[in-house]
């Protein structure tokens, strides 16, 4: 299903190369005459940085695993001139560069091209070890070159074009049906192009195979190689180039810790959920959220189906995490419930702005970048997209970093109330309702967490610039076993509390009458132990006791300026 949508993307929105070609950085290309004479070598690209490697063409590729293979008119040069690297095995470089010669002297035979004929006089007689002179002075083997003969490119012949399409299919393997098409035909051993733009999550920057077995235990009934899941060249030409043209739009693939995902819809569409899942604006989600109150629709009402890949890669494979099938008009859906849900103010009682992935799973990790795995951001994706449950494992990470950072982020707070809301029952129900600050909720857990905010705000009162709060000491116990520490945290708040009272009356009294007002809440005892979900929704109050105390503050302070300015 995967590659049968990436081939259909193929074919209906991108204007697909001629078989076997593909866009390559060539450094040089060889001038000569219609005669075949050398005339010197044309530097492409240019001398910025970012063309170092030279300009991209469209030519002919192959993919190279093993062994030798030639690439037509266009190849590094060992293949091209003979010419090889220091390391390089000699025997091993003057057959690449015979390999070359003879494969392009098939072409010549074969389509009769001028320029092709051109080519191999110059081959024949281009002796490798008589190159000194001739060759720029910062020349590298490892370059890829071309040829220009009298001003033309013979590799734009669309005679070239067909040969090239016919010589690369006649190696291909048995005959076999192929999986993506259903057509019986032969089948590739080895896919013709390779995933590029893996190397930040781990892929090898000459690519990775999306299909291949290269042991024993992965092989079956004797198949190796792509051979497992057989496949047509063009079927894999054409899914190869889809996923490789996703990975390098901008507009398409976001990256979350160890994943990249790729997201497209079967026709165009206005729906931009790139923006919405990596760096959601404020103003971009109030439309979301208004636009089937307003009657304004994003991207149309027609069911436009959406898909979403995601890969992470080791080495020289990528590995397939997550697949998703849908409609736009239903991803939107999902978003706006997405979007509702995570709605948390922020630390100083403001309002918040949106959130995007990876800062919601990001917050479940002390270092994302090391610690983090697929199943997270894939987890995210689902909810955000389908719609689908959040796991419980997700709300205990965050709940276990509360603990160990004695502090509840606001990323981490979205992602809390993220989970709940998407896990349903009653910790949906509170949810909707947590927002911000909630003086009516009763959850005794929700008034626990509360609590130890009203105690760190007061210890702070009484003790301005305190290093180390009673937060920084207590949270982890208090925030999963109240009953051992909330007794000894009350017995010692009177202290704070006649301090405070005796130089700032009014702020004592307020203090005093605050926590009166949470402990009646609580109840006559504190509970003994508090589950994953009470100890999220522990984080939830402190969270927001913290917000409004900081607001309220806030507030306060710009009263008293605004009237010390009038």
């Amino acid at each position: 299903m995967i590659l049968t949508r990436l081939v259909e993307y193929a074919e209906r929105r991108m204007e697909l190369p001629p078989p076997m070609y593909g866009e390559v950085a060539v450094r040089r290309a060889i001038r000569l005459t219609p005669e075949g004479e050398l005339e010197g070598f044309v530097r492409l690209g240019g001398e910025e940085r970012a063309n170092q490697r030279g300009e991209l063409l469209l030519v002919p590729t192959i993919v190279r695993a093993a062994g030798i293979k030639p690439k037509l008119l266009v190849d590094n040069g060992e293949y091209v001139l003979g010419v090889g690297r220091e390391e390089s095995d000699p025997e091993k470089v003057i057959e690449r560069h015979r390999q070359f010669v003879e494969l392009t002297r098939r072409c010549a035979d074969e389509t009769g091209e001028p320029d092709v004929r051109a080519v191999v006089r110059f081959l024949e007689a281009w002796d490798a070890g008589e190159y000194e002179g001739s060759l720029p002075e910062d020349f590298d083997p490892q370059e890829n070159l071309t040829f220009r003969v009298g001003g033309r490119e013979p590799v734009d012949s669309e005679r070239v074009r067909d040969f090239w399409a016919s010589y690369t299919l006649s190696g291909a393997g048995p005959v076999m049906e192929c999986l993506v098409t259903g057509k019986v035909g032969p089948v590739e051993k080895r896919l013709p192009v390779k995933v590029k733009g893996l190397t930040g999550i781990g892929g090898q920057s000459a690519g990775t195979a999306l299909i291949s077995a290269n042991a024993e235990p992965f092989e079956s009934y004797g198949l190796e190689n792509s051979l497992t899941s057989p496949i047509s060249r063009d079927a894999g030409e054409r899914f190869g180039k889809a996923l490789n043209h996703l990975l390098a739009d901008r507009k398409s693939p976001v990256f979350i810790g160890p994943s990249v995902y790729v997201f497209w819809t079967r026709q165009e569409s206005a729906f931009d959920v790139v923006s919405f899942v990596s760096q959601p604006q404020a103003e971009d989600v109030r439309l979301l959220l208004d636009s089937p109150l307003s009657g304004r629709e994003r991207a149309g009402i027609e069911a436009n189906d959406f898909y979403a890949l995601a890969l992470s890669a080791s080495g020289g494979r990528a590995v397939i995490r997550d697949w998703l099938e849908t409609t736009v008009p239903r991803a939107e859906e999902n978003l706006r419930r997405w979007f509702r849900a995570q709605r948390v103010v922020d630390s100083r009682g403001e309002e918040p702005q949106p959130l995007g992935l990876y800062a919601l799973a990001a917050s479940a990790y002390r270092d994302a970048n090391k610690e983090m795995t697929p199943q997270v951001p894939s987890a995210l994706v689902r909810a955000a997209i389908k719609g689908s449950q959040l796991p419980e494992d997700l709300l205990a990470r965050a709940v276990r970093r509360n603990r160990a950072d004695g502090d509840v982020t606001r990323p981490r707070a979205a992602l809390m109330k993220l989970v709940l809301s998407y896990r349903g029952g009653e910790g949906a129900r509170m949810a909707e309702n947590l927002e911000r600050l909630n003086p009516e909720e009763r959850d005794p857990a929700y008034n626990c967490g509360r609590l130890l905010a009203q105690l760190e705000d007061l210890q702070r009162a009484a003790i301005p610039g305190v290093k180390a709060t009673i937060v920084d000491r207590y949270y982890g116990a208090a925030s999963s076993a109240p009953a051992s520490v909330f007794g000894t945290l009350m017995r010692n708040h009177t202290a704070h509390i006649g301090k405070v009272r005796k130089e700032r009356p009014g702020v004592g009294a307020a203090i005093q009458d605050r926590i009166g007002e949470i402990t009646t809440k609580i109840g006559t005892t504190f509970p003994t132990t508090l589950t994953m979900r009470q100890q999220a929704i522990f984080a939830l109050g402190y969270y927001h006791q913290r917000a409004h105390n900081r607001a309220e503050a806030r507030a306060a302070r710009e009263a008293r300026d605004n009237k010390e300015e009038s």
